[in-house]
């Protein structure tokens, strides 16, 4: 099946999906994420969360490489919020969701949220959420104007 699936079709089911303005994107609980007490390692979530935006970004045709390399631009973080309310076990598959909370030209703010699935069922609250900080930068570190790149109807609907 894999090998009749076109290149776009696979980015598509790696990057996830946007539904009414949250980008779904799922993902396990592996072995190497789970620290001695079977539980996942609390920094992961930080993981997995990034992976989501990167999602985020891959599906909307932001290429931060290339952001990197012609513009000079990268996405940083400024601040982050986490709560654990129920911790993952290995095996486990976790839905993250994410929304834009807020945006101005220097930053924006996502709000992540994990929940558990059993069976195709997602839990009713987050086991994990957190709020995370975005800012741009140039290469000499200096904030800029992340609206202009930032142009997806994701985040134009909260821009200011």
């Amino acid at each position: 099946m894999i090998e009749n699936l076109l290149k776009s079709e696979i980015n598509d089911l790696i990057n996830g999906e946007i539904v009414n303005n949250t980008h779904h994107y799922i993902t396990r609980i592996f072995y190497e994420d789970t620290d001695a007490g079977g539980i996942v390692y609390h920094a992961n979530y930080l993981k997995y969360f990034e992976r989501a935006r990167t999602s985020l970004l891959n599906l909307i045709n932001i290429d931060q490489k290339q952001l990197l390399k012609k513009k000079k631009l990268g996405f940083v973080v400024r601040d982050i919020n986490l709560r654990i309310n129920k911790s993952f076990q290995l095996n486990q598959i976790l839905l993250v969701k994410t929304c834009l909370k807020s945006a101005k030209k220097s930053c924006i703010v996502l709000k992540h949220e994990a929940y558990e699935t059993i069976q195709g069922t997602i839990s009713e609250l987050p086991n994990v959420s957190c709020e995370i900080q975005i800012v741009m930068i140039d290469e000499k570190n200096k904030v800029k104007d992340i609206s202009k790149i930032l142009n997806h109807p994701f985040f134009k609907n909260y821009m200011r």
